[in-house]
């Protein structure tokens, strides 16, 4: 049997810098993506915190310091604290109709906090929790903890 001999020419070195100089191009372009590439700023977002009694709504203080996450190392400041009663929709099956309807003795907490974050394209993040309208996020500060939901994002 006849072994082939390999020959590198110019051509191949050629088509071998334009593929790295593809790939190079692509990383450039994405990895921002996934690193800091904004930095850290100050946002405040809003969580909606539903169905509390009103002795929730009134531990919270403007100016106190609360966790936003599951460890101790993710937090924020206070800025803002507003309790609605609570509403549900409720069926009327004589009407035919659905209406929304107080539940006594339950509020709707709207809290304002401002926190530092890193912003990228893909996400803000305090510390390692990802605040995203619609996510899921507990808050804790001294003498109440719940979870609620991000409802409104200002950076």
């Amino acid at each position: 049997m006849s072994e082939k001999k390999i020959k590198f020419t110019v051509i191949d070195a050629v088509i071998i810098l334009v593929i790295l100089a593809a790939l190079a191009i692509g990383v450039k372009k994405v990895m921002p993506m996934f690193m800091n590439a904004g930095g850290d700023e100050k946002i405040d977002f809003t969580v909606l915190i539903q169905k509390e009694d009103i002795g929730f709504a009134d531990a919270i203080t403007v100016g106190d310091n609360v966790t936003v996450s599951l460890t101790e190392k993710d937090g924020g400041t206070v800025k803002d604290v507003k309790a609605e009663p609570a509403v549900t929709l409720a069926y009327n099956s004589i009407d035919g109709a659905y209406s929304n309807e107080i539940i006594e003795g339950k509020y709707d907490v709207y809290i304002t906090i401002e926190a530092e974050a890193s912003v990228s394209d893909l996400a803000l993040k305090t510390g390692g929790t990802a605040v995203k309208v619609g996510a899921e996020i507990p808050v804790r500060g001294k003498g109440y903890a719940s979870m609620g939901y991000v409802i409104d994002i200002n950076d």
